[in-house]
């Protein structure tokens, strides 16, 4: 008896050691920030931001505070991958009270040389889960065959970006197009040297840095991505939460338009920031431009966690094409 007793104690003290590591909730209304760990460029978020106070949730860091006088929690991932981001997007918004999650990261092109190339800025209007399929003996690859199997279940497929906030981030990303010169080993497909915008993504999700253009192309044939680095899973972990979720990626490298390159990638001057660096630079820009603009806007407006496509699939045949995005801009 006095065992168990003993026992019991224990175990009620290591659970109140538990609860009590537990982060109080911070209920202050906040726009979300999830940061990749690679390619390692902070600076920009953390000069911006003001006011900071750091909160610890298990393996998780996170940084509140305010950006141009928005209040904000940034979440900088303690190792690369999707899996880790989506985790730790998880905690915060169990932790924090978050209005918004933006990502902001860097992606490979899927377009041919001469349509896409490095600094060109994609935006998540729809984000798929192109490593979920089931490869048929011949080759073929069957995205559905998951669901069709387990027709009880609820399921998942395409994941899409609330209209009203891709035409802020349309704006955004218009803005920072405007006043970028991409640098000549970037090989610019504009001739002005600005990016190009593409407003309707296909973002692909994968775990799989694919320099096979066979196996690539038989990807896209099925899923539509037009580059791999779209966040699905952290738009998975804010769609159940019901929390709206945008995203911008800026590309990096591309087997298609430095097919020679190793993994796609031209090789920087020396003394110039690669194209890894220069990528994620332009994409903080543009959610950085997206929180001083239309921070306020994030917080307390309206918005939705589509599941189905909001859009024309016209829109997506043409993503640079901004149709009515821009028509509202500051």
């Amino acid at each position: 008896m006095i065992l168990r007793t003993l026992a019991s104690l224990a175990l009620a003290a290591v659970s109140a050691t538990a609860f009590a590591q537990f982060p109080a909730y911070d209920a202050a209304p906040r726009i979300g920030v999830l940061i990749p760990k690679g390619p390692p460029e902070y600076s920009q978020w953390y000069t911006a931001l003001k006011d900071r106070k750091d909160v610890v949730d298990g393996p998780f860091q996170y940084n509140s505070g305010t950006i141009a006088g928005v209040p904000v929690v940034l979440y900088l991932q303690p190792t690369d991958g999707v899996l880790a981001r989506a985790l730790g997007e998880f905690s915060m918004i169990r932790d924090f009270n978050v209005k918004t999650v933006i990502y902001a990261g860097t992606s490979g092109g899927h377009l041919p040389k001469g349509q896409m190339g490095v600094g060109d800025i994609v935006l998540g209007a729809q984000n798929v889960n192109h490593g979920a399929y089931h490869l048929l003996a011949d080759g073929t690859i069957d995205p559905g065959t998951f669901n069709s199997m387990q027709k009880d279940m609820l399921h998942f497929d395409g994941l899409y970006a609330d209209p009203k906030m891709l035409q802020l981030l349309a704006c955004s990303a218009k803005r920072v197009a405007d006043t970028t010169k991409l640098p000549a080993f970037s090989e610019p497909v504009r001739r002005d040297t600005t990016p190009q915008v593409f407003y309707f993504g296909i973002q692909g999700t994968s775990t799989i840095w694919s320099d096979n253009k066979a196996y690539t192309e038989a990807t896209m044939k099925v899923f539509h991505e037009i580059d791999e680095d779209g966040d699905w899973a952290s738009n998975l972990a804010a769609t159940l939460y019901k929390v709206p979720f945008i995203e911008v990626s800026v590309i990096s490298n591309s087997i298609y338009a430095y097919p020679t390159a190793d993994h796609g990638t031209p090789k920087a001057p020396k003394g110039e920031a690669n194209s890894h660096l220069l990528a994620q630079r332009i994409s903080n820009r543009v959610a950085l431009d997206l929180i001083e603009h239309d921070g306020q806007r994030l917080l307390t407006g309206t918005w939705t966690e589509p599941t189905t496509s909001p859009f024309p699939e016209s829109f997506y045949n043409d993503p640079l094409n901004p149709q009515a995005l821009l028509k509202d801009c500051k």
